[in-house]
């Protein structure tokens, strides 16, 4: 039996104001672009891909030429692409409040944006594919993280006190 051989990847490092100006430069062995990196992604993601060291070949490509090699059989039968995204986060401060759909919302509102629009690279796209994105975090240094969210009547009940300015955002959270 012939055992896969392992291969470096390139991961994609994306920008974002909340990202760190030196932890993720230190991790890769890259010097500081000096502006703030946020994400360093090793996947397969149509929108930043890592890169197969030897072959300069973006993973994503790889896996469409020969899914069963650089996923397995059963990973490549049932989802035909790698199911999740490895990201290490640099974060210098507060991210943003992130809320992820559920699988059926998420391929729900990629194929409703991919009919109607708009662009996938707009930035009002909700959907950039359609995926759910569950995570898992491991923190690699010190890092305060914090989750949950008061009972969705009481948020209701604040959003009724915005009287009819708000009615749209009250009606989409009761659907």
């Amino acid at each position: 039996m012939t055992l896969p051989t392992v291969e470096r990847l390139d991961g994609i490092v994306r920008t974002y104001d909340w990202g760190d100006l030196e932890a993720l430069a230190d991790l890769i062995g890259h010097p500081p672009s000096g502006r703030p990196e946020a994400e360093y992604w090793l996947g397969a993601h149509p929108s930043g891909p890592a890169v197969l060291e030897a072959s300069k070949q973006p993973l994503d490509r790889a896996i469409d030429d020969d899914p069963t090699a650089w996923l397995g059989g059963d990973v490549a039968a049932r989802f035909g692409h790698l199911p999740f995204l490895v990201k290490v986060l640099a974060a210098r401060r507060a991210l943003s409040i992130q809320a992820h759909p559920s699988a059926g919302q998420a391929a729900a509102g990629f194929a409703r944006e991919e009919r109607d629009g708009p662009a996938r690279d707009a930035p009002n796209r909700t959907y950039r594919d359609p995926n759910h994105k569950p995570e898992l975090v491991c923190a690699l240094t010190s890092f305060e993280a914090r989750c949950g969210f008061r009972d969705p009547s009481a948020t209701m009940a604040v959003l009724e006190r915005f009287g009819p300015s708000l009615a749209a955002v009250r009606d989409h959270l009761a659907a």
